[in-house]
């Protein structure tokens, strides 16, 4: 097992990444591969020059570890369509920087820690563009989206099985109740839920591009068709540089592009999360939380 520990400008370095690229991601929607590139290259060239120096190739491996692990994250989340080419290369960064053996958990702390910041960065980022930034358009639409035959469907399906719910709960005793009375609410966020980000998607997110607009990696959410050619199909992972031209010779004036949330600066906010529960727990604060 290694004992060479994590050297602090590795840590200096990931922090000043994560800052910029979380500022481009706001700013521009993209993540300079340049930028992924380097925190590869420091991670594994920075832990290979450091285990020679120390004889110790643990320590190298560790980082290649986490490389892979990063690498296989960023993939699945890639082809998932949930994140982008940038996302997915800085994923892999992150690990090549933290690495990971059974005496470094740093990065699945600091995947587990990217969930939770994730989730609460993107409800919040979501009511700021539903409630504020597009409130004036969005409100309307979501009341109608409301009416849409699918929507009212789940509607009514949610109160028939709170009606089920409660005449269930009038037979149990006051535990079951109160377990019942939770399953009650829950039911009701995650309806609503899904039915605010379903028209937050349809009504913000998806919206048509002029093709001059368009980048390398951008989303065409309908298929894209030059003749009897199909040059994008809706289930794309990023529009190629190759297709762009394709597009831009033909008549085509306009697609349809699924805007993604910025997502990079939850990747920010976990890693502070990250140092600051190393600062006030120590490390293995993963292990004594989930088995003290």
């Amino acid at each position: 097992m290694s004992v060479i520990v994590t050297p602090p400008i590795f840590l200096i370095f990931l922090f000043i990444a994560l800052l910029i690229a979380a500022y481009r991601d706001v700013k521009t929607r993209e993540v300079p591969d340049s930028l992924n590139y380097c925190l590869i290259v420091i991670g594994l060239l920075g832990s290979l020059i450091i285990a020679l120096e120390n004889s110790d190739l643990s320590f190298f491996l560790e980082h290649l570890a986490g490389f892979g692990i990063g690498f296989a994250v960023g993939m699945a989340m890639f082809y998932g369509r949930q994140w982008g080419g940038g996302d997915a290369k800085l994923i892999m960064g992150v690990g090549a920087i933290l690495g990971f053996s059974y005496a470094n958990l740093q990065l699945p702390e600091f995947l587990i820690l990217l969930v939770l910041c994730g989730a609460l960065y993107g409800v919040l980022f979501t009511l700021y563009l539903a409630l504020v930034k597009h409130r004036r358009t969005f409100l309307p639409a979501f009341k109608q989206h409301l009416r849409t035959p699918i929507v009212h469907r789940l509607r009514i399906t949610l109160v028939c099985s709170v009606l089920v719910l409660l005449a269930v709960a009038i037979f149990v005793s006051w535990p079951a109740r109160v377990i019942i009375g939770f399953l009650m609410v829950s039911l009701y966020l995650l309806v609503y839920s899904w039915i605010f980000m379903n028209a937050v998607e349809r009504n913000i997110l998806i919206r048509e591009y002029p093709v001059g607009k368009l980048t390398e990696g951008d989303w065409v959410a309908q298929e894209v068709k030059v003749g009897k050619n199909v040059i994008i199909t809706a289930k794309n992972t990023g529009i190629t540089l190759e297709q762009i031209a394709q597009i831009r010779k033909s008549k085509i004036k306009k697609v349809i592009v699924k805007e993604g949330i910025a997502f990079v600066p939850s990747f920010f906010l976990a890693f502070i999360v990250l140092l600051l529960l190393h600062a006030i727990f120590g490390s293995g604060w993963l292990v004594r939380f989930f088995f003290s």
